[in-house]
């Protein structure tokens, strides 16, 4: 072995003798230079070379909508609101502190969720491998896609926490409180909901199963009961917005289907939604009959749904890469094609058309090679899934145990 190998394994070995305290404290000292350094370059540099227009484009509303909160006001009636009511409530803390008036404020509270996500993973699996759960943790944590979600002031940290909450509620059988906890995810943004159908066939009696209803039916009632007694209009509004969508507005974001509607070869909406309804079927039904476990189950719907759903933002992926984590500590090939596949993305959101804005780099042709980028990253996620799913996770032990090696980053 190589003396650099040497170091890095005496370096691992003296992290795994840490206390689960000390794994948290360097989680947090990770942020802190990790993202504080994206904020920095992000305020600096990245707003100075991006177009004011496209720079941070939801600040303005998350300002809007937290104000109108603080002010005594109702999301819907009071301020125009696309989004669930949740989502807006979590964002209060950010402009109370200051958020109001700087940017990099969103930025940082975006970041504290990137390490609450990371947090939540090694102390909600570490009971099945103490340093495989640290290492998945922290792979997300270094994902390219959360630090500059996040660093850029997206909000995409927040939604991966609540779904990774389910998910993990989910493997560690706690059946009711994984349903209230995607019915509260539900109400933050839509992503939560998919996990529904899994979490129903992964109880196989029928008590569990209603339950199970019952628990996300409490859960939505209390949410959005306000609502509907206060401002039914603006919020069936909203309702049929958010969940049917509007036809004739862009899809956005850089999923293949958004490049291939820029180039004039969209398909219908009835047979786009019939394409994702098929797809879905069997990402749940596939699953049901070859009994495979919670874990494996989401991570195979997750993919189709990228795969076939017209509109993807860049956060999205953090869901997927947390997901793929499982396997990528043991598995280099997975943490590889998970990581690298950024770069094509990033890429080709410079080539996107947004909601009602032209994409930042555009010339002659330029959404076919922002299809061939977009392409090349899912399929990248694609074949990352392939080999996941062709192997057990760490997730599937029912023991407890912790091994002190570092975890072979290999085939």
């Amino acid at each position: 072995m190589s003396s650099m190998g040497k170091r890095c394994e005496g370096l691992w070995t003296r992290v795994c003798a840490l206390s689960p305290g000390r794994k948290l404290v360097l989680y947090a000292t990770i942020t802190l230079l990790v993202y504080g350094t994206m904020i920095v370059v992000d305020n600096a540099f990245l707003m100075a070379a991006i177009d004011p227009d496209l720079s941070h484009p939801d600040m303005d509303v998350y300002r809007a909508r937290t104000q109108t909160i603080l002010d005594g006001g109702l999301l819907y009636r009071d301020v125009h609101t696309e989004t669930p009511p949740i989502i807006n409530y979590l964002l209060v803390p950010a402009q109370v502190m200051g958020g109001a008036d700087h940017d990099w404020v969103w930025s940082a509270y975006f970041s504290l969720f990137a390490f609450l996500l990371s947090a939540m993973m090694y102390l909600g699996l570490r009971h099945l491998d103490e340093n495989k759960a640290f290492l998945a943790g922290m792979l997300v944590l270094l994902s390219p896609f959360t630090i500059v979600e996040s660093g850029t002031g997206e909000d995409e940290s927040i939604v991966a926490f609540l779904f990774m909450a389910a998910v993990i509620l989910m493997l560690l059988k706690r059946h009711s409180a994984a349903s209230a906890a995607i019915g509260v995810g539900v109400w933050t943004k839509m992503f939560p909901i998919l996990l529904f159908p899994v979490h129903f066939l992964q109880q196989r009696d029928r008590r569990g199963r209603i339950r199970s209803v019952l628990f996300l039916a409490l859960a939505t009632g209390l949410i959005a009961l306000p609502f509907v007694v206060m401002c039914w209009d603006d919020f069936s509004f909203f309702l049929n917005f958010y969940f049917l969508g509007d036809e004739g507005r862009p899809t956005g974001g850089h999923s293949i289907w958004h490049f291939l509607w820029m180039g004039g070869w969209s398909l219908p909406s009835v047979m786009q939604l019939a394409l994702l309804g098929g797809a879905m079927a069997f990402a749940y039904l596939y699953p049901y009959y070859k009994k495979m476990p919670a874990w494996q189950s989401a991570t195979l719907m997750l993919m189709v749904f990228f795969t076939f759903y017209p509109k993807v933002h860049g956060g999205y992926w953090i869901m997927l890469v947390a997901l793929l984590s499982a396997w990528a500590v043991q598995d280099r090939r997975i943490w590889a094609r998970s990581f690298l596949a950024f770069v094509p993305m990033i890429l080709a959101t410079m080539l996107a058309e947004g909601e009602g804005t032209a994409p930042p780099v555009e010339f002659y042709g330029s959404w076919l090679l922002g299809f061939f980028l977009a392409l090349v990253g899912l399929l990248m996620f694609i074949d990352a899934t392939r080999l996941a799913l062709r192997q057990a996770p760490f997730t599937d032990r029912t023991v407890e145990g912790s091994e002190q090696p570092l975890p072979r980053l290999g085939p």
